[in-house]
């Protein structure tokens, strides 16, 4: 029995290690990506005309939106009928996101998906399961934006 978790120990250690390795960063990458989100989070604060965009939203009806991809690794550019846009403000970073991520949106009961709503990013989805391994991250609020403001945005994301 003691050998057991002596080994499990270790091995938890050797697993610990490299995955906070995997995570490091130097401090001028973080400082860059910072920076960015600092940018991209000024560009959203542009006052928009309510009675044409309309005002935040907590929730969007799945008929809303046609389709939805990221913005960074912090944002997601929901794309809707009539040339609505959205862009979630994510709760937190979102590891792992980038413009080939594939998404396991699950809708609430409402066929919405909401602020504090999760999504998994996977590398596959599994058909029978609807899964796949990748980082679960949390949907924040949905801001109407411009075609002008989504290109600003994407301007700033290529520059980094």
């Amino acid at each position: 029995m003691n050998r057991r978790v002596t080994r499990f120990a270790i091995c938890f250690f050797v697993a610990s290690i490299l995955s906070f390795a995997g995570c490091a960063t130097s401090p001028e990458d973080e400082r860059r990506r910072l920076d960015m989100e600092a940018d991209i989070d000024d560009i959203l604060t542009y006052e928009l005309d309510p009675a044409e965009y309309g005002e935040p939203k907590n929730c969007l009806y799945t008929h809303d939106y046609r389709s939805f991809r990221p913005l960074g690794n912090r944002h997601l550019l929901f794309e809707g009928r009539n040339d609505k846009q959205w862009v979630n403000v994510l709760r937190g970073r979102c590891p792992g996101l980038h413009k080939d991520s594939k998404f396991i949106m699950r809708p609430n009961v409402s066929n919405r998906v909401c602020d504090k709503d999760q999504f998994d990013i996977a590398d596959h989805i599994d058909p029978y399961t609807l899964s796949g391994k990748g980082p679960t991250c949390v949907l924040g609020e949905f801001k109407p934006v411009t075609a002008a403001q989504v290109e600003e945005i994407e301007n700033r994301l290529e520059m980094r």
